[in-house]
């Protein structure tokens, strides 16, 4: 269920960031678009102005070539988008149209201004056309606008879809980082659990191992190496159930514990077997541990009504390494449980 999720996220993310690529690379190009629409409406406003600009000029005997040339260099940039102007021929058929009737209606007006110099008796109709040339650049700018304006909305639409694109992809990305924080507590968990014994509060299995496997350090040395192994706790198990046996476990590494410090070591090694590795130590110091234990265990089994505790020991002093003090420990301790098992009854 997990691989097929993440393979869904995967999936997603991919097809969130094509799309978003695509996106991206049109709104770029909406930009550029919108931008250079910006500009052809300037200019178009500008020969709007120029235009009137000239007649005025030109009906008071001033004329005007340079400013001819000028529009008429603007004019024809703005229908093939080449030119010193830096202006963009738009990709939209009515403006198109409507600007090439202003072309044409500012070649027919240029004719008139020219005759307007040699015989100033067509100057009412050189006004009359200015004004319809400048009502016609005001439908070009409209148009222009409203090109702008679509744009603009596609230019949002894209940015929407982006935002949402975005917002999936973050609600993914923290998904999946829960996930992966989920995961790592629980390897977390895991790793814990493998390296501390919860039951019984003492070092687990892997921990013991980790003390047992390195080569020992002959400055801290000498060392000793001690099984325990509670006996009967199959019998007790089957009789009195699990929790029972579980007290006992829990109660015997209490007393293992009491006795840890900087020196000595106590793990569960097994289900009902315990070591105890000691450094620094001399075979009576082991000895005396061993006997505290003893005592304490008495002690235990004096206040207990019901179940009590018997273990079985064995331990290995001053061995070249502690796995093969750990073996013959263990030897000793299953020694020392059949010679019990030999003295007393069975549970």
């Amino acid at each position: 269920m997990n691989t097929n999720r993440k393979l869904l996220y995967k999936i997603v993310q991919l097809l969130c960031v094509v799309i978003l690529g695509i996106v991206l690379f049109n709104i770029f190009q909406l930009v550029e678009i919108i931008q250079g629409t910006g500009r052809v409406i300037n200019y178009t406003g500008i020969i709007r102005g120029g235009t009137q600009r000239l007649v005025k000029l030109e009906t008071n005997g001033i004329p005007k070539d340079d400013l001819m040339l000028y529009l008429d260099g603007i004019l024809d940039e703005l229908q093939t988008g080449q030119g010193q102007y830096d202006l963009d021929k738009l990709d939209d058929i009515p403006y198109l149209e409507k600007l090439s009737e202003l072309n044409d209606y500012w070649d027919a007006m240029q004719a008139e201004i020219l005759i307007y110099r040699g015989d100033p008796g067509n100057q009412g109709k050189v006004i009359q056309m200015s004004e319809s040339y400048f009502n016609m650049a005001n439908d070009v700018v409209g148009t222009a606008e409203f090109y702008l304006e679509q744009k603009t909305k596609i230019l949002t639409t894209l940015e929407l879809v982006m935002v949402i694109l975005l917002g999936l992809l973050i609600v993914i990305a923290l998904q999946q980082a829960m996930t992966e924080i989920q995961l790592l507590r629980k390897n977390k968990e895991l790793a814990t659990a493998a390296y501390y014994d919860k039951p019984t509060g003492l070092p687990g299995r892997l921990s013991c191992e980790e003390k047992i496997w390195p080569p020992m350090d002959r400055k801290e040395g000498p060392f000793g190496m001690v099984m325990f192994d509670l006996n009967n706790l199959k019998c007790i198990n089957d009789s009195y159930g699990h929790s029972a046996g579980d007290v006992l476990i829990k109660a015997f590494a209490d007393i293992l514990n009491h006795l840890t410090n900087e020196n000595v070591f106590v793990g569960r090694y097994g289900g009902d077997e315990f070591i105890m590795i000691v450094k620094n130590h001399r075979e009576e110091q082991i000895e005396q541990l061993l006997t505290e234990i003893e005592l304490a265990t008495i002690r235990y089994n004096q206040k207990s009504d019901q179940l009590k505790i018997q273990y079985a020991v064995g331990y290995e002093y001053g061995g070249d390494s502690l796995p093969q003090m750990l073996e013959k420990a263990d030897e000793k301790m299953y020694a020392n449980k059949t010679a019990i098992k030999a003295d007393t009854n069975e549970f």
